[in-house]
C-alpha cells in the first residue's frame, strides 16, 4: 500500500515542486526582467528536480512489481 501511494504521489509532488519554483519566473519572464544566466541556473533547477522525480518514480515502481509479484 505504501508504494502504491508513493507511486501516486511522487508525479504529484514533482508536479507541485515544479509549479511553485517557476511561479516567481513565469512573471519576471512576461515581463521580460529576467536574465539569461539566472534562466539557465532556473533550468538546471528544473532538470535536476525531473531527474529526482523519475529516479524516484522508478525506484518506487520497482519496489511496488516486487511486492505484487
Amino acid at each position: 500500500m505504501l508504494w502504491l501511494l508513493a507511486v501516486i504521489g511522487i508525479p504529484i509532488l514533482v508536479i507541485l515542486s515544479l509549479f511553485f519554483s517557476a511561479a516567481n519566473d513565469f512573471w519576471q519572464i512576461m515581463t521580460f526582467r529576467i536574465s539569461f544566466s539566472r534562466l539557465f541556473d532556473d533550468l538546471a533547477h528544473v532538470l535536476a528536480i525531473l531527474v529526482l522525480g523519475a529516479l524516484a518514480e522508478l525506484f518506487s515502481l520497482y519496489m511496488l512489481l516486487t511486492h505484487i509479484l
